[in-house]
């Protein structure tokens, strides 16, 4: 009995630990609140001192005794078990190794091209590719310049290996009043931008049926506008990749 609640104690300390890094790092990357990682820390610790607790209990306990003391056991640490923290409070997120590993082919994609006007930021369920106007377009354009396509291309055959991924281009631009004959407002321009960075993908072999396009003109910012680096900042489009 002892040896077993032993092997289950340090069982639970290896999944607590795993847990907590993992969300440790969600909360780097996401800017979820800290008492999220506090409140998970908290129900874990009270379980392992429970364990602990029952483990020198069962230690010290003569033999005679010990079916009535299992049954007791099982019944309190399934209680323990039971507990759950309000919902509104706790990121639910799903297994990410798959989503670790097409981040990381994602950065590899953009390595050696001297470009660093992007970000590849991952939440519970998708990864978003930011591309920032000044590597992907000409001001007030829609046409890719050359030096992003080869990133793109790379991205693109990393996706034709993961069928299971939908992929959503958006354009977005800043609050500057555009009228040309060709984008009347920043909504044509916006779109026309996403449909660029798709049809590019589309020739590297990727199923149109996988893909969709949304255009938001200068109404979802990143920054506000304030300045030229802010009104570059909201000059992007971003590829979401969520995983079916």
């Amino acid at each position: 009995m002892r040896d077993v609640l032993v092997e289950n104690l340090k069982a639970e300390l290896e999944m607590s630990e795993r847990k907590l890094l993992r969300l440790q790092r969600r909360k780097f990357l996401e800017g979820f609140e800290a008492e999220d990682l506090s409140l998970w820390t908290m129900l874990d610790l009270m379980t392992l001192i429970l364990v602990f607790f029952i483990v020198l209990y069962a230690d010290s306990m003569p033999l005679a005794p010990q079916k009535l003391f299992e049954k007791s056991t099982a019944s309190l640490v399934g209680q323990v078990q039971k507990i759950v923290l309000p919902s509104k409070k706790i990121p639910v997120f799903r297994d990410d190794t798959a989503f670790l590993t097409m981040e990381d082919n994602l950065h590899q994609a953009m390595a050696g091209t001297n470009i660093d006007d992007y970000s590849i930021v991952m939440t519970h369920d998708r990864i978003v590719v930011t591309i920032g106007e000044k590597i992907s377009f000409p001001v007030g354009q829609a046409e890719l310049l050359d030096h992003i396509k080869a990133p793109l291309k790379k991205m693109a055959g990393f996706l034709y290996q993961e069928q299971e991924y939908k992929i959503i281009v958006s354009g977005h631009t800043d609050d500057t009043p555009i009228h040309t004959s060709r984008f009347p407002s920043n909504w044509e321009l916006s779109v026309a931008r996403a449909l660029s960075v798709a049809n590019f993908l589309m020739t590297q072999n990727l199923d149109p049926r996988r893909i969709s396009v949304e255009g938001f003109g200068q109404y979802r910012p990143v920054a506000d506008n304030r300045d030229a680096a802010s009104r570059q900042a909201n000059r992007r489009v971003e590829i979401s990749l969520i995983k079916e």
